[in-house]
């Protein structure tokens, strides 16, 4: 039986005003939670090196014969060097027997993981008949949203009709599992307005695909949670904006929004879900300070991953003079440097700062490695360029998606590797 919304969350009609920034500090308690991130020098090395053994049984595996077992080696050598440069993946977590290196790859061991190396090895040296290259998916299943976020990338979409039924969800995802999506993000408005639905689409997903979902900390309940780890839900990205919580609740435009994300990700830890948050850097935002503060918020709460957003001039921000100055984003790539290669941040969370790679590699939206599937079923190249490129519930679907690559990213190239 196809459901939309829990009944209690049919007020979701209208959006919300949006709140003022308090005058008063808020205060809300912040727990110190168990960390995931291994702090242990000789465990992560070990660790890293089991997980780069198994993934060189694999290309052993797929290659076959010596001479394609080392071509693919170099190639995999020269992507991780255009990547990373002279840098060492050295931080691992440890998420209910799961290990996690980097946001963007499914943890290790896990029949995503294996799907992830497949898909990476086949565009360095293809070994399948049909050369499947996506591996990141981010749907948007819902308009509602019970907040007013300044940052918003749906906004015109937000609290209209929903369009997508759970046949749809249901079908889309089937769609992008049968072509080797590793990695599928939940997203809205709020999707935990249609937690239900969620759980169906979890229940009856094909394996091999890790599945997110990006909240503001709204019904994430405990119960929700465990519901949620219970029908295969991997990990969940909470929005955290700032380290102030009035004015996290002011970018948000709720009074609860920070303490919502709070025991968002007290529920998610003691679910046994993988923990991101997500922080979008606004102008206003981006100092030294600010992300010092909010990366040691982020180690007290123990999750696994920060990643961080650049504000884009779309939805909510459209018009707006919202990019963010080469001094900023020098900072950010000091950020995502700082905390995951420095050895005096050895037992922080994990960032992942996709603007860094970026701008030295090119995009790899677009159909390329990711998209983006908007409220209506639409595929763009991602959730800040939006171009409606065909349909996901097309019957044309491979058409559709040839569509997303043609029409690429408006502001970087495609990616090069």
């Amino acid at each position: 039986m196809e459901s939309t919304f829990i009944p209690e969350l049919n007020y979701l009609d209208a959006a919300p005003a949006p709140a003022s920034l308090a005058t008063e500090p808020i205060s809300v308690a912040l727990p110190t939670l168990p960390p995931t991130v291994i702090a242990s020098p000789f465990k992560r090395a070990m660790l890293n090196g089991v997980i780069d053994l198994a993934g060189n049984k694999l290309v052993f595996q797929f290659m076959r014969t010596p001479a394609r077992i080392t071509l693919a080696a170099k190639q995999v050598q020269m992507l991780r060097t255009t990547y990373y440069g002279e840098l060492q993946v050295r931080k691992i977590a440890c998420v209910a027997g799961r290990y996690y290196q980097e946001f963007q790859k499914p943890g290790w061991p896990s029949a995503a993981f294996n799907s992830y190396i497949a898909t990476t090895i086949d565009r360095l040296v293809p070994f399948r008949a049909k050369q499947d290259t996506l591996q990141m998916v981010f749907m948007a299943i819902t308009k509602k949203c019970p907040l007013a976020c300044e940052h918003c990338f749906e906004w015109d979409a937000l609290n209209q009709r929903e369009k997508l039924s759970l046949a749809d969800l249901r079908s889309m995802v089937a769609n992008f599992q049968n072509r080797g999506v590793t990695q599928l993000f939940f997203s809205g408005g709020e999707p935990m307005v249609r937690i239900n639905d969620m759980l169906e689409v979890l229940r009856t997903a094909s394996s091999g695909t890790d599945f997110w979902v990006f909240t503001s900390g709204f019904n994430f309940t405990p119960a929700n949670a465990q519901r949620l780890r219970g029908a295969g839900l991997t990990g969940v990205s909470i929005s955290l904006d700032h380290h102030e919580p009035a004015r996290h609740n002011a970018f948000r435009g709720s009074a609860e929004a920070y303490e919502l994300a709070i025991q968002a990700v007290i529920n998610a830890k003691e679910a046994g879900l993988v923990v991101a948050l997500t922080l979008c850097a606004t102008q206003s935002f981006t100092t030294a300070a600010n992300l010092m503060a909010y990366a040691a918020m982020a180690k007290q709460l123990g999750v696994t991953f920060i990643h961080v957003l650049e504000p884009r001039a779309v939805g909510h921000y459209a018009q707006q003079e919202v990019d963010l100055s080469p001094a900023q984003t020098a900072l950010l790539d000091e950020f995502y440097l700082k905390l995951n290669y420095s050895g005096d941040y050895h037992d922080y969370p994990i960032v992942h700062y996709y603007g860094y790679h970026q701008r030295r590699m090119g995009c790899s939206g677009g159909a390329d490695r990711f998209l983006y599937v908007d409220t209506d079923g639409d595929m763009h190249a991602c959730p800040f360029c939006q171009k409606k490129s065909g349909s996901a519930l097309s019957a044309s679907f491979d058409e559709a998606l040839q569509g997303v690559r043609q029409g690429g990213c408006h502001q970087f190239p495609a990616s090069r590797i």
